[in-house]
């Protein structure tokens, strides 16, 4: 049950993001990972689990963002001093592999985490290989996580997505109008042929 709130809390609080969907749907467990869809971003998959210290961790695809369509999330409820908005420079490892990113935080119903957005594809599979997460905040380890089961985790993260991507491609294009004057959605003009 504890879980089920972390994933609802996250997804109702994604930072630059309008909720299309309050629920994400579980796709499957998997070796202490929680496998799910989150209509919010895209129908994008991700991996979820949480440790004893109350960190939550979750990676996955977001497509409603084109240009940076991964992204990693980690938050605990003792990070109250964490300012909504602000970003902040993370110094991240995985094993031996590091690098710096800037972190968005995030208030997810009075549980504060941070939102890093990533471009690079070869993140999932690096977090496939790897046994161990870090962050460090100003010199200080902030997270240090066993990613256990995470080859099992992140296999099954890709296998969710390719059946969603083969789900929605299956769906019926919407109609297309027949009135030529008709406008797009969520356009307006004050000239009435400035479609």
């Amino acid at each position: 049950m504890r879980l089920l709130y972390f994933v609802l809390a996250f997804m109702a609080a994604m930072p630059r993001i309008v909720l299309a969907d309050d629920e994400t749907i579980k796709w499957k467990e998997v070796g202490g990972w929680t496998v799910a869809v989150d209509p919010t971003l895209g129908n994008g998959c991700f991996v979820l689990t949480s440790f004893d210290d109350g960190t939550v961790f979750r990676l996955g695809l977001n497509y409603s963002k084109k240009e940076s369509p991964f992204y990693i999330v980690f938050a605990n409820p003792n990070w109250k001093s964490l300012e909504v908005g602000k970003q902040y420079p993370i110094e991240l490892s995985l094993d031996r592999s590091q690098w710096t990113a800037n972190a968005s935080a995030l208030d997810l119903d009075g549980f504060k985490g941070l939102w890093i957005d990533f471009k690079d594809s070869g993140l999932i599979a690096e977090f496939a290989r790897k046994l161990s997460f870090r962050a460090t905040f100003n010199g200080k380890q902030i997270v240090a996580l066993s990613l256990k089961n995470s080859v099992r985790a992140t296999g099954e993260l890709l296998t969710c997505q390719k059946a969603v991507n083969a789900a929605v491609a299956k769906q019926p294009a919407p109609p297309q109008s027949k009135d030529p004057f008709e406008a797009k959605p969520g356009t307006q003009a004050s000239d009435p042929f400035d479609l």
